[in-house]
């Protein structure tokens, strides 16, 4: 390879180096620390994300609410190709509907021993606990998505009908196998059905993650 070519493969590698690092920057704050270092790190995770996804168990029927759910209306939000963090980058929720979907959470957590604290992942904002081991659910600010666990039945029926799609590091450094990011809600209609989806998870903990 002559040393041209070199130099122009390192001028395209740069060039999108930067362009990657803004888009990531974008997207906002994440477990990860938006610094040059941090995009070194995701860009390590996209590579880990290619791996065929762990196995998960598909014991029972989907919860009630999550089988009444409607399928969602097209088209789908275009969900960033970065897993940390994990968010969509277009279709985002007003301002409002991201609102009520946290006060939707806070209202749960006033059951024992479901509690409000800061997110194990995200790091930055409130999330949904089960007592003080397990993160049930957060709202992403940004967008108005949210990450959940789910039991794995009402993972495939939430990915089936167009609500959300599992995490690409799912089941591996400490995520859960049914690890799941719903898609914003464009409406207040959407919005009862992504609350529906975070209230059947609520309920259904302690129950199989795997």
């Amino acid at each position: 390879m002559t040393s041209a070519a070199v130099l122009a493969g390192a001028l395209v590698a740069g060039a999108w180096a930067r362009r990657d690092y803004r888009a990531w920057r974008a997207l906002g704050q994440g477990g990860l620390p938006p610094t040059p270092w941090g995009w070194v790190c995701v860009t390590a995770l996209r590579g880990v994300a290619l791996l065929p996804a762990p196995s998960r168990s598909q014991e029972g029927p989907p919860s009630e609410e999550v089988e009444n759910l409607p399928r969602r209306a097209a088209p789908r939000p275009t969900v960033a190709p970065h897993p940390v963090p994990h968010r969509v980058v277009d279709q985002q929720a007003p301002d409002e509907l991201v609102v009520g979907l946290q006060r939707h959470l806070e209202d749960l957590a006033r059951r024992p021993p479901l509690q409000m604290a800061t997110s194990r992942w995200e790091r930055h904002h409130a999330a949904l606990w089960w007592g003080s081991t397990d993160e049930i659910a957060h709202v992403h600010p940004v967008d108005g998505s949210c990450h959940v666990v789910l039991p794995p039945a009402d993972l495939d029926t939430v990915q089936e009908r167009g609500w959300g799609v599992v995490h690409p590091l799912a089941g591996r450094g400490g995520l859960p196998r049914s690890y799941t990011l719903l898609f914003p809600p464009r409406d207040v209609t959407e919005a009862g059905h992504v609350a529906a989806v975070l209230r059947a998870a609520a309920e259904a903990f302690p129950g199989p993650r795997s």
